[in-house]
């Protein structure tokens, strides 16, 4: 259900009233995703995605009961975005190592969204795309069964909370900008560096490091674990 955002308006303009029929679940979700985009959670309201889609803030409710399910359709919509394109690669690893840096770019480049929406399961037909483009490459490394549903936890969970913990500081540091402070970085300046010594020598790297090299190797990290386990099962 990958959407765009064509039928939603620029934030604060007004917009056009939608033709009888014209309201459908993926312009809901598209103008959801679009409102966490600029304005971040507390800006989801239904009295919102009306101004938004011309529409009766009460219509919506034909489409979801509740502000909550049109989060779950977010998420599902965040797990097509990251799925859409994705093709199984020869080596199984490559395949995992594919699908883990997607989930950290959509992630990233819908942090509210993605903050919200990580720890959810949406039984959604994009969830259901990537659980099962993941499961196949477990079972090309030669699990199955319960052992290939452990496999695709301790993979999974790696992936989506630290991409989802990854969306969060985006999204701190997306609202610290916006009130005006200072970009929030992992700094320290003590007031007795002495007392600290190891802090103090690390303050420059804590600044520069690269967080996506970091989930890069904590992703491989897990993938040589288990390629040791799959041989080991096949010995």
């Amino acid at each position: 259900m990958t959407t765009t955002r064509e039928s939603v308006t620029q934030a604060g303009a007004a917009s056009p009233r939608l033709h009888r029929g014209s309201l459908t679940k993926q312009t809901i979700v598209a103008a959801a995703l679009g409102i966490l985009d600029d304005h971040g959670n507390p800006g989801l309201t239904f009295a919102r995605l009306g101004k938004e889609l011309g529409a009766a803030p009460t219509a919506m409710y034909r489409h979801f009961p509740s502000r909550d399910e049109i989060l779950l359709a977010v998420a599902d919509e965040l797990i097509g975005m990251s799925i859409d394109g994705y093709e199984p690669s020869e080596s199984w690893m490559d395949s995992l190592r594919d699908l883990a840096y997607r989930a950290w770019h959509t992630f990233a480049a819908h942090p509210a969204a993605a903050t919200q929406t990580f720890f959810r399961v949406t039984r959604g037909p994009n969830e259901l795309r990537a659980v099962n483009a993941i499961l196949e490459a477990i079972h090309r490394a030669g699990w199955t069964g319960t052992e290939a549903v452990f496999q695709y936890h301790v993979f999974s969970n790696l992936v989506l909370s630290t991409s989802g913990t990854h969306a969060a500081r985006v999204a701190v540091r997306q609202e610290s900008e916006a009130n005006g402070n200072v970009e929030w970085n992992q700094e320290y300046y003590p007031a007795h560096p002495e007392d600290y010594p190891y802090v103090v020598a690390a303050r420059e790297d804590f600044r520069t490091i690269n967080l996506f090299e970091i989930y890069k190797g904590q992703v491989e990290a897990v993938l040589s674990q288990m390629a040791r386990k799959a041989q080991l099962q096949i010995q």
